[in-house]
């Protein structure tokens, strides 16, 4: 299969799948393989220049897996987003990666990401996990992790994407942000979104609102209508204005935010060196769209 057009190395750089592949860097690009999860066996390479990808999909993968696997299926909504902003290009070459599969993984990483190094220790540690069972670490994310590991599997295995995020913002350690990636990126839920710190930064400059509050979610079931906060925090503003667009514009501001950190940095470099540029322009074209969309 010969993917155009998709920039795999910001798109996995955003994505709460990549501990499940292996990155080997080669001329011009890298080679990704997905070597642990439900479905294994994808190998791509991807060519940073061209912005083509040739994947050999395994034989036993359906196409809705492969297509939910490396994005194809999302894609459409990043190319609406920059038709509306009237330049193709950039926002269109982005693509949310996201596996229901996996969603037991995809809560662990996020879990285990809670004020640290996404791209330097989370995805290490879950790499650990997967491959011997156990984290060779010593921080306060790897102890509560360990104590609610099967927690965190029970709450991905109702079968409900909403049951499973409200079972897991009843842990210690899991916020409504948490909850929301967890939506995003396991199920490809595009109206919910965390607000990290880029996002909420950048949403601050149009909206004067309160974050959204753990208890009032719960009690709403994530249903913004019904809760009495309706309209009155940053989280249920986002979801009524933005809509499914809400995931997608989390996606391109955690991208242009944590781009601006610059250098070399390991399997970073690998993944987006040479893109550090599109920082600017990327959150430019997010504000421009949040302007729009939060300012009427």
């Amino acid at each position: 299969m010969r993917v155009k057009g998709i920039n795999y190395g910001l798109s996995l750089y955003s994505s709460y799948t990549l501990p499940l592949f292996d990155l080997e860097e080669v001329s011009g690009g890298f080679i990704f393989r997905k070597t642990h999860g439900a479905y294994r066996g994808l190998v791509c390479r991807f060519d940073k220049r061209s912005l083509e990808t040739e994947c050999k999909i395994p034989r036993y993968w359906s196409k809705e897996v492969a297509y939910k696997t490396l994005g194809l299926d999302k894609h459409f909504l990043y190319r609406k987003l920059a038709s509306e902003l009237d330049g193709k290009g950039l926002v269109d070459t982005i693509t949310l990666m996201y596996s229901p599969s996996d969603k037991t993984v995809v809560a662990y990483t996020i879990y285990l990401s809670q004020n640290t190094s996404y791209h330097t220790n989370t995805v290490k540690w879950v790499r650990q996990l997967l491959e011997t069972g156990v984290i060779e670490a010593r921080s306060y994310q790897v102890s509560w992790f360990m104590e609610n590991k099967n927690l965190i599997r029970e709450s991905t295995s109702l079968e409900d994407p909403l049951e499973e995020a409200a079972r897991l913002l009843t842990l210690r350690g899991v916020g409504v942000k948490g909850s929301q990636a967890y939506l995003l990126y396991a199920h490809g839920l595009t109206e919910y979104a965390p607000l990290d710190r880029h996002y909420k930064t950048l949403v601050s400059e149009y909206l004067d609102l309160p974050p959204p509050d753990k208890n009032f979610c719960l009690r709403a079931f994530f249903n913004c209508e019904k809760c009495p906060l309706s309209g009155k925090c940053m989280y249920s503003r986002l979801r009524s204005r933005l809509g499914y667009f809400n995931g997608v514009l989390q996606s391109i501001v955690y991208i242009a935010g944590s781009l601006k950190k610059g250098g070399s940095r390991g399997l970073v470099d690998v993944l987006v060196g040479g893109f550090e540029y599109l920082s600017d322009v990327l959150l430019d074209k997010a504000s421009l769209y949040l302007g729009r969309r939060l300012s009427t």
